[in-house]
């Protein structure tokens, strides 16, 4: 696989994260929750460690992957193979269809994949939550619902980060940005909510462009599947 092939699946890596909906919506509802109920400074002080809590889990499941992919010969040899590439193809064509049929739910509405009860034991959480420990630990779980999508994509670009001919720190680098890729969205919600940007606001604006969303989550993950066909190809 070619550098180029490499650094486009990187990219379109990043590009799905920033277009993932569920972490930022968590963060929304804590951000209008904590803005309407303590002050400024406090509301301030409990989304940051919300965001550290999403960096943080972001990472370590990044450096988990890497260490496994690094320590172990026998999962050298698999992702080295064709099967294994024809099979991530695979889950990343079945990740476009299902981003685009089911991550938000029918309706006029942006109800995301995620089941009711669910949503609702969020909601709950979000309400009791009055320390930064508690918004540390909510941040790093909101994660876990969405890794049926994040983790291929970390997975195949841990792969592609080792096979460029680089060295450890510059890997790290590129490790480093995923993980603040991930909530670059996180910061920009947070940015916009200090010029007195409401609630209403981003659902309105999350309402307008979730076509738009729905269609770029669902290309880009088959974008990925044919950088990496290609790659096997030629």
């Amino acid at each position: 696989m070619s550098v180029l092939t490499s650094v486009g699946i990187l990219l379109l890596s990043m590009l799905i994260l920033v277009f993932l909906q569920l972490v930022p919506g968590i963060f929304l509802l804590f951000s209008h929750f904590t803005r309407g109920k303590y002050s400024r400074s406090r509301a301030n002080d409990l989304t940051v460690f919300f965001i550290l809590g999403v960096e943080i889990a972001t990472a370590l499941v990044l450096l988990s992957v890497y260490a496994i992919l690094c320590c172990s010969p026998a999962v050298a040899f698999i992702i080295d193979s064709d099967i294994f590439a024809w099979t991530m193809a695979g889950i990343l064509l079945a990740l476009s269809l299902i981003s685009f049929a089911f991550y938000f739910r029918p309706g006029r509405g942006t109800k995301l994949f995620i089941s009711r009860r669910m949503a609702t034991g969020i909601k709950n959480k979000i309400s009791i939550t009055k320390t930064r420990s508690d918004a540390f630990v909510l941040g790093f779980v909101s994660i876990v619902p969405e890794l049926i999508f994040t983790l291929p994509l970390f997975l195949i670009s841990i792969i592609e980060i080792m096979r460029l001919d680089i060295n450890c720190p510059e890997r790290a680098s590129i490790i480093i940005l995923f993980a603040i890729m991930t909530i670059f969205p996180l910061l920009l919600i947070h940015g916009f909510s200090s010029q007195n940007h409401n609630l209403a606001d981003f659902v309105k604006f999350r309402f307008k462009n979730k076509s738009f969303f729905r269609f770029c989550l669902s290309f880009s993950y088959f974008l990925l599947a044919t950088l990496i066909i290609l790659g096997i190809l030629l």
